[in-house]
């Protein structure tokens, strides 16, 4: 399963790269240099390069859950140069930064209930 979940997580960085918004291309070399779990969700850090002859760029797929094939939505690069020696603690921040912001849109758009809506309304008349 280890494997079929990196060729998965391989397989989507290379279509988050490949979206016009992105990289707009297939890059030209990829690699998983490191895997870690973070809240217990499964990520794959790769190393991908623009060009052949091109720097080495960070990026990460993932939130996979245990046995799943198919991420949660966490694949990102901020296109910054690969460091071997910084590239999980990247990826770690790109991933909160992630999560930070879904759970910001969640509330943003969570419907507010009747009853907190007469909650206002009462303390506004008193």
């Amino acid at each position: 399963m280890k494997e079929e979940q990196l060729l998965a997580a391989r397989e989507n960085m290379v279509a988050w790269l490949s979206h016009p918004n992105e990289l707009g291309r297939v890059p030209s070399e990829i690699e998983c240099t490191d895997e870690f779990d973070y809240e217990e969700l499964r990520y794959y850090v790769f190393k991908f390069k623009k060009w052949k002859l091109g720097k080495w760029f960070v990026g990460i797929s993932g939130g996979f859950e245990k046995g799943s094939l198919v991420p949660c939505g966490h694949t990102f690069s901020d296109f910054q140069i690969y460091d071997e020696k910084t590239a999980k603690e990247e990826c770690i921040k790109m991933v909160r930064n992630i999560m930070e912001y879904w759970k910001a849109e969640a509330a943003r758009i969570e419907p507010v209930s009747y009853t907190h809506l007469r909650a206002h309304e009462t303390t506004l008349h008193l």
